[in-house]
């Protein structure tokens, strides 16, 4: 597979290097540099992301699917950061929905790493619903499909027992959009940035149905990226 020009566009002190040496993209390479940002992965899985990664990097000529391009920033920012947060769940419920998905994320990692999940891809925008079908066909995944229109209150109506969004918009938005499909005891879990203190501090989740049950703050090993893992449960 050739690899576009920009894989290394930024400068040669902000990448992780071994022994003097940048990171090859390779699931050798993957497996380093999640281990680097403090994930491990089985062989199997850590095979089923790079096949992921690959078929980002063949199906994004116009940068549509993710605007970052080196190798170890994809893997910091979208697979380091898409499954680190398996430190803060025990167990994710069994019937998910991702909300604007995207090119996957945070949607398509956990279900490679958590199998056991059958989970919605929520994206209306058909290029990237096509690359989604495309992905889970590729990979062969089970018990995961697309929802290729924009959730709301009245399009999204499948009873589920979680949802997840990374970075989409401000929670009591979504949670507005949850309002026929989460069930009373499911939980909506939200990824954010560090400014995500401000919104809880203003946030009344009562006023929509909801109790904040947990608000994890964490930096991505070895980087400088914060986050934000906030977990509500639907109470009405």
């Amino acid at each position: 597979m050739a690899w576009n020009k920009n894989e290394h566009v930024r400068t040669r002190t902000e990448f992780p290097t071994f022994g003097g040496k940048r990171v090859t993209p390779s699931v050798e390479g993957l497996k380093k540099l999640l281990g680097y940002h403090g994930v491990e992965l089985e062989d199997d899985t850590l095979k089923q992301l790079w096949q992921y990664h690959t078929l980002i990097r063949e199906n994004n000529g116009d940068q549509d699917l993710t605007r970052l391009n080196a190798f170890e920033t994809m893997v910091e920012r979208h697979y380091a950061d898409c499954t680190l947060i398996n430190a803060y769940v025990e167990e994710w419920p069994h019937r998910m929905i991702d909300i604007g998905s995207g090119a996957g994320f945070p949607g398509m990692p956990l279900k490679i790493v958590n199998p056991y999940i059958h989970l919605t891809l929520c994206e209306p925008r058909p290029n990237r619903v096509n690359f989604l079908n495309m992905v889970i066909e590729k990979l062969g995944l089970q018990g995961i499909d697309v929802f290729g229109h924009k959730v709301t209150s009245h399009s999204m109506t499948i009873p589920v027992d979680g949802a997840i969004s990374r970075a989409f918009e401000l929670i009591e938005k979504t949670l507005l959009r949850l309002e026929h499909s989460l069930k009373v005891g499911g939980k909506a879990y939200f990824m954010k940035g560090p400014a995500v203190r401000d919104e809880l501090a203003t946030l009344v989740p009562e006023r929509y149905g909801y109790k904040l049950e947990a608000a994890h703050y964490y930096k991505i090993p070895n980087s400088t990226q914060q986050r934000a893992l906030v977990i509500l449960e639907r109470i009405k």
